[in-house]
């Protein structure tokens, strides 16, 4: 069994012109937002063995939340191509993770990781917001054996979702 966590980076700062699209860092709210999300999915009980981000500087700034709670000690592996990635390329790089990992969280951008997400699951999804977080889980052995439509969408968590949990 294989569980893909496909996650959207936090939200950034549009403001600034100084900085290109590729250079944009998280504003205030992503800045909050990135820890809650890495903190609920530790307390959710998720164990991470692989982080795989976009190295725009938005990406990597929420992948870096994500490690301190998820994977404190692996290092998170950068892959330019999925800076604002297709989903045959996202497809392509979840293909080629290794079979000893049995979880993996892929961080990237909209459309993009939207579209991922309605590829590898039965069900159609909405576009992911900002630091929202698509769990699937795959009934297969090796990451090569996930086809379209093949997955199981456990939960589809944004931080407003986790906001409204937290305050019933």
């Amino acid at each position: 069994m294989k569980t893909l966590l496909l996650a959207r980076h936090a939200k950034s700062n549009w403001g600034d012109k100084n900085f290109s699209d590729f250079d944009r860092p998280l504003n205030e709210s992503g800045e909050v937002d990135a820890p809650i999300m890495a903190s609920y999915l530790q307390r959710c009980g998720y164990l991470i063995h692989q982080i795989i981000s976009s190295d725009a500087a938005r990406a990597l700034a929420t992948a870096e939340q994500y490690k301190k709670y998820l994977t404190p000690d692996q290092d998170v592996i950068t892959h330019h191509d999925l800076y604002l990635a297709s989903v045959e390329t996202i497809t392509g790089i979840v293909a080629q993770i290794s079979p000893a990992y049995g979880a993996v969280m892929v961080i990237g951008h909209n459309p993009g990781m939207s579209d991922a997400l309605n590829y590898f699951s039965k069900d159609s999804f909405d576009d992911m917001s900002t630091c929202s977080v698509g769990i699937i889980q795959f009934e297969v052995s090796n990451w090569l054996d996930i086809t379209a439509g093949s997955g199981e969408v456990l939960s589809l968590e944004s931080p407003k979702t986790i906001k409204n949990k937290i305050e019933k």
